[in-house]
C-alpha cells in the first residue's frame, strides 16, 4: 500500500513482460476493507481497544480506540533501519489471529514480522528470503497458518508457514505460469481458500479445502480486456461467497459467487476505480472511491443503491462484532485522515488527522531508531527543521523525502497509505 498502483495487462511479451507486471501486481489491490492505493485499517481480535493503521510512512497505532495514536517508522519496519528516509515500501500489512503483524516490503523482498506491537521487526524466513511475495493472507481461525504467493519471472507459485509468518516451507502447493493475483482464507469454515489469476484476458478461480495444501481445476472465465481479477473478500458467514474486483483502467466491477467459484455474478459496474471495501457486520456491503462516491447494498437487499456523495475515500474497516465503520480519508480535501460513522456511512464524524501523532511508539527500539523520520515527518506536517538530513536519494520513501510546506502536505496525502484488511 505504497502509492497507487494500478496493473492493467491484457498484452505481455515473454519473460520481461511478465516480471513489469509481476512488480506491479505486487503494489497491487486485495481484500479486507482497502486496497494497496492508500491506507489500511486493522482491528486485532486479541487487543479490543487497539487500531492499526498502515500509512505509508509507517505502521499507526492507537491502544485507546483512536484517541491517542503514536507511530512505527517504514525504515525501521522494513529493514530494522535508523534513516531518516525509507530506501523501500510496505506492500501490504496483515494481522494473524493471535495479533502478530506480518509487513511485506516487495522492493527489496523482505516481509517482516512483529510480535510486540510493533516495536521489533525481524525478518521472515524460509522459501519466501529473496523471493518477491505478491500477496499474502493470515488464516483467521489458525494463527500459525500464512498463505503467500510469489511472483517470478516465468509465473508464480503459493506456499505456506505454519509458524505464523515466521518461516515458509519449501513445497510450493500451487504452481502456475499465470500472474496469481490474490489469495484468501475463509474465517466460516476452517481450510477453505481461494486465489485468484490470469493471463491474457482470462480470470482463473482456484480453489482448496484443505488449507492450500491441495487446489482443484481451476474456474476459468472471460473478464473485459486490460482488466485483473482480485479477491476482495471471502464473505465472513458465508464461505461459499467470494467477492471479486475486476480492476479496470478507469472503471471497476464487483462480482460474486456465491458457489465457491463455479459461477459469477457481475454485481456493481462503477465509472470511477474502487479504493476501499467492506463487508459489515448486518450483512451490507460499502464500496468507496477517492472520488468522493459511496456504494452501499444494504443487507438482505440484491443490488446496491445510488451512489452517496462521502468522503474521498481511502479505505473502509469495522471491527469484528461492533457496528461503528470507519472510514480513511483524504486529510487535505476531507480535512482528517480517519473518520468513523454510526449511521451506516450516511455521516462521518472526524477521529484523527495525522496532524494528531504524539511522535514514535514509547518502546525503546522505536524511540530510538525512529527519531531521524519523525523529525523529517514533523517537516512535513508543520513545517518543522528536518534534523539537517541530506537530500533523499532515488526510491527513498515519497513521505519521508519532501520538504516542508503545503505542496509537501499535498504529497504526503496524495498517496497517504497503502494497504488494507479487514480484521
Amino acid at each position: 500500500m505504497a502509492r497507487h498502483r494500478r496493473s492493467f495487462h491484457s498484452l505481455r511479451s515473454g519473460i520481461v513482460a511478465f516480471a513489469a507486471v509481476a512488480f506491479a501486481t505486487a503494489k497491487a489491490a486485495r481484500a479486507n476493507n482497502a486496497f494497496p492505493d492508500e491506507f489500511s485499517i486493522h482491528f486485532p481480535a486479541n487487543a479490543p481497544h487497539r487500531i492499526l493503521l498502515g500509512a505509508n510512512f509507517g505502521l499507526l497505532v492507537s491502544e485507546d480506540d483512536g484517541l491517542t495514536w503514536r507511530y512505527s517508522c517504514e525504515p525501521w519496519v522494513v529493514s530494522g533501519s535508523n534513516a531518516a528516509l525509507a530506501f523501500a515500501n510496505v506492500s501490504y500489512y496483515e494481522v494473524t489471529a493471535d495479533g502478530a503483524l506480518l509487513a511485506d516490503a516487495y522492493d527489496i523482498k523482505n516481509m517482516t514480522r512483529s510480535t510486540d506491537v510493533a516495536c521489533t521487526w525481524p525478518s521472515s524466513g524460509g522459501s519466501i528470503v529473496g523471493q518477491g511475495v505478491a500477496d499474502f493472507f493470515a488464516d483467521p481461525n489458525d494463527a500459525t497458518l500464512v498463505l503467500a504467493n510469489v511472483v517470478t519471472t516465468t509465473g508464480s507459485y503459493i506456499v505456506a508457514s505454519h509458524d505464523g509468518g515466521k518461516t515458509f516451507d519449501a513445497p510450493h502447493l500451487l504452481d502456475t505460469p499465470d500472474l496469481l493475483t490474490g489469495i484468501e482464507i475463509a474465517r466460516s469454515k476452517p481450510g477453505v481458500a481461494y486465489a485468484t489469476a490470469f493471463s491474457s484476458g482470462s480470470a482463473k478461480f482456484y480453489a482448496s479445502a484443505d488449507s492450500g495444501a491441495t487446489w482443484g481445476p481451476p474456474t476459468t472465465f472471460a473478464i473485459p480486456a486490460a482488466t485483473e481479477p482480485r479477491i476482495l473478500a471471502v464473505d465472513p458467514g458465508d464461505d461459499q461467497k467470494v467477492y471479486l474486483r475486476v480492476v479496470g483502467a478507469i472503471s471497476d466491477e464487483i462480482r460474486v459467487t456465491s458457489d465457491g467459484g463455479k459461477t459469477f455474478l457481475t454485481v456493481l459496474t462503477t465509472d470511477f476505480p474502487l479504493s476501499s471495501f467492506l463487508r459489515a457486520s448486518d450483512g451490507a456491503i460499502y464500496a468507496g472511491t477517492k472520488s468522493g462516491k459511496l456504494y452501499v447494498q444494504p443487507g438482505g437487499a440484491t443490488t446496491f443503491d445510488a451512489p452517496r456523495a462521502s468522503l474521498h475515500l481511502r479505505c473502509l474497516g469495522q471491527r469484528r462484532g461492533t457496528t461503528r465503520i470507519y472510514a480513511c480519508a483524504d486529510m487535505v480535501v476531507d480535512g482528517y485522515s480517519l473518520a468513523a460513522s454510526d449511521d451506516n456511512g450516511k455521516t462521518f464524524q472526524p477521529v484523527m488527522s495525522f496532524k494528531d501523532l504524539l511522535g514514535p511508539l514509547t518502546c525503546a527500539p522505536v524511540q530510538t531508531n525512529c527519531q531521524a523520520h519523525w523529525q523529517r515527518i514533523q517537516g512535513v506536517l508543520f513545517g518543522a527543521p528536518d534534523a539537517g538530513q541530506p537530500a533523499p536519494t532515488p526510491g527513498g520513501s515519497h513521505c519521508a523525502s519532501v520538504g516542508a510546506g503545503p505542496s509537501a502536505l499535498l504529497l504526503l496525502l496524495a498517496f497517504s497509505f497503502r494497504r488494507a484488511r479487514w480484521s
